[in-house]
């Protein structure tokens, strides 16, 4: 456990889409579940675009990278996907939006693991307090 890490961060997004669908269609109605449906695979796929853009940007160290500019168009077609999938599925708009959010869930998830994973606990009891005492 080494790190945040993006590729988690995705399959959170998977597994928390799934749970989400599979929520909505036992509790919910057909156009609940079909709108957090395709919210939930917007969702995932858009994060996945947006890892392997970053990834792409990371690996040009200090070359021109023309990645960056992949941001555009990809958020373009988000939007457009969005927009027909509103105007001509029969699906619940808010669900749509409720499984688009997902991705906020995970990184929270990522966010905390990480934070618990690298907290700065002393490795033994009498460090901390032997570091305070050298210093006065």
């Amino acid at each position: 456990m080494h790190g945040f890490s993006i590729q988690r961060v995705e399959r959170l997004n998977y597994i928390l889409g799934g749970l989400l669908v599979a929520g909505t269609a036992v509790l919910g109605s057909q156009e609940q579940m079909f709108g957090a449906l395709v919210g939930a695979l917007v969702s995932s796929i858009n994060f996945s675009l947006i890892g392997r853009i970053v990834r792409r940007m990371g690996s040009a160290q200090g070359q021109s990278s023309g990645a960056a500019l992949m941001l555009v168009p990809k958020m373009l077609g988000v939007m457009a996907a969005v927009t027909l999938a509103i105007i001509y599925l029969p699906l619940s708009a808010v669900m749509l939006a409720v499984g688009f959010s997902i991705f906020l869930v995970s990184i929270g998830i990522e966010t905390v693991r990480f934070a618990v994973s690298t907290s700065g606990a002393p490795e033994e009891p009498g460090d901390e307090v032997d570091q305070r005492q050298s210093e006065d």
